[in-house]
């Protein structure tokens, strides 16, 4: 069965919904970043309270023999307190848990946001201010899992220039979402295929540029020189290209030079005649 297209969709939240269900990244929230800080101070404020009425109880309690046993404890506002506590500090523990969940969602991808405000703009279906939410691109998250970053980057990079060089690609079956000729929903394996093609190539030639140029030099300290620049280009790829973690650069930095076992024949004679007792940290 043939699916609906988007204007196949009566005018207005129908066709609205039918856009965003065609691309899983449409699904854009809003974080409410100060309303959540408000929220959580307010909880927070209510605590403090909660704690300095026990202080104080605890410190006008007239029955040491109270304060010696909870079992024996038969102060009733302190049980009342106790117990308001209790249910502040769940309700406090299960908001910052919330909280946390959805700072662990990916931001909102500038295209898409551009895209949704692009096509509101051109339909005019749905009304402004329910649609202003995609005016706070620092407050929305992307509900739908986490992509490989950088196959997304490059797969954005392969779809603009398909679309800008190819005159058909529009044409082409895996854009049959939309009859709009300004909207863009790709869902073929085309743009993957060639951004994955690309992203292997890059590695490949990442890897293996050093070995080669190894190989035809015989200096030892030309050889120093390009698996040192070779790391360092290295590093700064997959800082660009991906979210990597400090420990895990360095963890990469150090794989990725033993790799080359030119450098493991080196003596420490040698190296101290090159005066380069740093790169002791390569061999």
């Amino acid at each position: 069965m043939e699916s609906r297209k988007v204007e196949e969709y009566k005018s207005g939240y129908p066709r609205f919904v039918a856009l965003l269900a065609t691309h899983e990244k449409f699904l854009l929230c809003r974080r409410f970043d100060r309303l959540r800080n408000r929220v959580l101070l307010s909880k927070q404020d209510r605590l403090s309270v909660l704690e300095m009425e026990l202080d104080l109880l605890d410190e006008t309690e007239a029955s040491r023999g109270f304060l010696a046993s909870i079992r024996h404890d038969h102060n009733k506002k302190r049980s009342q307190v106790m117990a308001q506590i209790e249910a502040c500090l769940t309700d406090y523990d299960e908001f910052i848990k919330r909280t946390s969940n959805t700072f662990r969602h990916a931001r909102a991808d500038g295209r898409d946001i551009a895209n949704l405000q692009n096509w509101l703009d051109g339909n005019g279906c749905i009304a402004k201010n329910e649609t202003s939410y995609l005016a706070h691109a620092e407050e929305l998250i992307s509900v739908a899992p986490n992509p490989d970053d950088t196959m997304m980057k490059l797969e954005h990079l392969v779809e603009s220039h398909l679309i800008k060089f190819w005159r058909d690609f529009r044409k082409q079956k895996f854009y049959d979402s939309s009859i709009d000729e300004n909207i863009y929903i790709n869902k073929g394996y085309l743009v993957g295929r060639i951004a994955q093609g690309i992203l292997l190539t890059l590695i490949t030639f990442i890897l293996l540029a050093p070995v080669l140029v190894c190989n035809m030099v015989t200096s030892t300290s030309s050889r120093i020189v390009v698996v040192s620049l070779s790391t360092i280009i290295y590093l700064l790829t997959l800082t660009n290209l991906t979210k990597s973690k400090t420990m895990e650069l360095i963890i990469a930095a150090s794989t990725y030079v033993k790799t080359y076992p030119t450098l493991k024949p080196f003596s420490i004679r040698e190296l101290h005649e090159l005066g380069r007792g740093s790169l002791l940290n390569f061999v």
